[in-house]
């Protein structure tokens, strides 16, 4: 056992209910359920039935095989039928093991995508842990943090394995203002194709709020960047929230695959603005900031170079028009010229006499 949870169980008050007892131990062991054994459980076929919710939210969705670890780190296999949530084949032996009781509460933590942690909480007076009494330390100090509330009315047999008259009862998810990496079952280096790929949320699985292409979409993005660009994301955030702001992420980095040379920066300058404010609620995309941030200084460079080439045309073009003004005003002198010369011309013609006259003059 781990000495931050033996130090929890040693410090539970014996005189505590065995539900109190193990609502301490839940203490910030993410994500967990509480299970209080029947009779069922702990004689007979051996076989304990888990809650539909947090086998929905943290199990597959096909019947494997779930280890379950002690507190002293002994690993037992134990068959996860998943259309009855329950264990079967290998549960008898953990049980056995472990001497459970009907009235034992068991707290599970899922510390894999199938492997829990175990801890036992004996329905008896004395603090006891798989069999060996601890040392107990009154608690009168210990104020375990808030967790969802267990019912602690005896228990119901029930007929329906798939339905739990208190199901919820058995199933907390706590939050402490931690982040969601915390809660991370698998490392992304671990995910070895699409089949592997779950998108976890504050420790639930929000796979179901997305298409299927969008999340194969999203593990592409994952895998260029090996890793979850959600792990970072605050605690608290709504799934639904999430999965938006992952869709979101999606749309922008098609949109950024599909930038041409007459997209206008300010579209670009949006996605920008969106992906800032996902990147301050801890999404991982500030390599799609800087493909866009890329895309906007070759345009904004393209259209300083545009810019530029007007301002120099404007001044071809005040040149012209100062050309032009110097045309017309040489045009009209050559007119000027013109007039004047037709007039030298016509005088010319009269002067014909006067030339006559002088050419006749005796020598």
């Amino acid at each position: 056992m781990d000495l931050i949870n033996q130090e929890k169980i040693s410090c539970v008050d014996v005189s505590s209910s065995a539900m109190d007892r193990a609502q301490a131990v839940a203490t910030n062991l993410y994500p967990n359920f509480l299970r209080r054994l029947l009779k069922s459980h702990v004689t007979g076929d051996f076989r304990l039935n888990l809650p539909k919710p947090f086998c929905d939210a943290h199990l597959p969705k096909q019947s494997c095989v779930l280890v379950l670890l002690d507190e002293n780190d002994r690993e037992y296999n134990t068959k996860y039928s998943v259309g009855k949530n329950r264990l079967t084949s290998g549960w008898k032996s953990f049980s056995t093991a472990h001497k459970l009781l009907e009235g034992d509460i068991l707290v599970f933590q899922l510390i894999e995508p199938c492997k829990f942690k175990v801890y036992i909480v004996k329905a008896t007076r004395l603090t006891q842990v798989d069999g060996a009494t601890t040392t107990t330390i009154p608690y009168q100090n210990f104020h375990p943090e808030s967790i969802e509330a267990v019912k602690t009315e005896p228990e119901q047999e029930n007929t329906n394995p798939t339905e739990y008259p208190h199901e919820y009862d058995y199933y907390s998810e706590i939050a402490n203002g931690k982040r969601s990496s915390e809660y991370s079952l698998i490392n992304f280096k671990d995910v070895k194709g699409f089949k592997d790929f779950t998108i976890y949320v504050d420790g639930i699985i929000i796979d179901s709020e997305m298409p299927t292409h969008c999340k194969a979409k999203y593990y592409e993005l994952c895998k260029s960047r090996n890793m979850f660009l959600h792990e970072n994301l605050v605690q608290g955030l709504n799934g639904k929230l999430a999965a938006e702001m992952i869709s979101e992420t999606i749309k922008i980095a098609d949109a950024i695959r599909a930038v041409d040379s007459k997209t206008a920066p300010a579209r670009m300058e949006g996605w920008d603005k969106t992906l800032k404010a996902f990147e301050d609620l801890g999404m991982v995309v500030g390599f799609l900031r800087v493909r866009i941030h890329e895309l906007l200084s070759i345009s904004r460079e393209n259209q300083a170079s545009v810019r530029l080439k007007r301002v120099e045309r404007d001044g071809a073009e005040e040149e012209m028009r100062a050309l032009d003004v110097k045309l017309s005003r040489v045009k009209t002198r050559i007119e000027k010229i013109d007039s004047e010369i037709d007039a030298l011309g016509a005088e010319n013609e009269g002067l014909d006499p006067v030339f006559k006259e002088i050419a006749h003059c005796p020598w």
